[in-house]
């Protein structure tokens, strides 16, 4: 009769730590699983976050943009456009609010409506979500100077939220 109480024991308790390891192992792989989700996702928006700034800033401090000539920039700012697949909007705005380039070409010459950025010294470029007439957007801003580093307006690389959720 020992024995087999015994026996029983033994078992109740094997079965026991069975079960109790593999909650342990289904908890940490489920924790782990979501971190490093988690964590993808983070490093996935840094790289489209830098990805947008350097192609703004790179516009932003191209000679072009100090050039007079506005077909030079448009045949230039299309063809950029059209060989990053991830941008859906470029849009250059001068001092005064002007569109001087807008990947819409007939948004050219119109008014500058939406969010006016705000460089402090230190800061030349930066990226923010924002509404636009297609929708929520991440975009970059990066400020324009001449060679004097006089401010002359700003350049917009932009992707569609809705393009983000897609990838």
């Amino acid at each position: 009769m020992k024995r087999e109480k015994k026996n029983n024991s033994l078992k109740y308790i094997t079965r026991r730590l069975f079960r109790t390891q593999m909650v342990l192992i289904l908890t940490l792989a489920i924790f782990l699983g979501g971190a490093g989700t988690l964590l993808n996702i983070y490093h996935e928006n840094q790289k489209r976050d830098q990805n947008l700034i350097n192609i703004a800033e790179a516009i932003a401090q191209s000679p072009l943009i100090q050039q007079e000539d506005t077909a030079v920039l448009e045949e230039y700012l299309d063809s950029l456009k059209e060989s990053l697949q991830d941008i859906d909007v470029i849009s250059i705005i001068n001092l005064d609010g002007t569109r001087r380039y807008h990947s819409t070409h007939n948004l050219i010459g119109s008014v500058y409506d939406g969010t006016m950025p705000h460089f402090p010294a230190d800061v030349q470029s930066y990226t923010a979500n924002d509404e636009g007439p297609s929708g929520t957007q991440r975009r970059a801003y990066a400020a324009i100077y001449d060679q004097n580093g006089n401010y002359h307006g700003f350049v917009i690389a932009v992707m569609l939220m809705s393009n983000i959720r897609e990838q």
